[in-house]
């Protein structure tokens, strides 16, 4: 007798093969939150990495920026790798400096970076971008 024979012959084995069917999948799917459980974490975990690392790169940009241009009257960090904002691992380094002279060379400092950074002058922003950037943006240097 085949299985499709013994299915049709009995009712209860129908009942009893749903329910085999049912256990496997019940594992599997389990085996797949757990997977995915630990998929988010490790996740998480390298976002997190990744938004210390840029934060601390752009403390040390700071120090480079203002020896090469001492003029400059703010440094902000925007963007992304600001708390509640969404970072993403290829996620860059956003700085917005106020009051520089020597922009050429505070370029090439950024550029030099082993971080992606986008490097923008605050002056150069449209007024009304200046005013969302200024709410969010966590100030880094100011001049007395």
């Amino acid at each position: 007798m085949e299985f499709a024979d013994e299915v049709m012959a009995s009712p209860r084995s129908v009942y009893f093969c749903f329910l085999s069917v049912a256990k496997i999948d019940l594992s599997l799917s389990d085996e797949v939150v757990a997977a995915e459980t630990r998929r988010n974490a490790e996740h998480r975990a390298a976002l997190a990495q990744r938004r210390q690392a840029l934060r601390a790169e752009a403390q040390r940009l700071v120090s480079e920026l203002l020896s090469c241009d001492p003029e400059l009257t703010q440094i902000r960090l925007i963007g992304s790798v600001l708390p509640n904002r969404e970072l993403r691992l290829d996620s860059d380094l956003d700085i917005a400096v106020d009051g520089a002279t020597r922009f050429s060379q505070l370029f090439r400092i950024a550029e030099a970076s082993d971080w992606p950074v986008d490097l923008i002058e605050w002056e150069t922003l449209h007024p009304a971008i200046k005013d969302v950037v200024a709410r969010d943006a966590e100030v880094l240097y100011a001049s007395r």
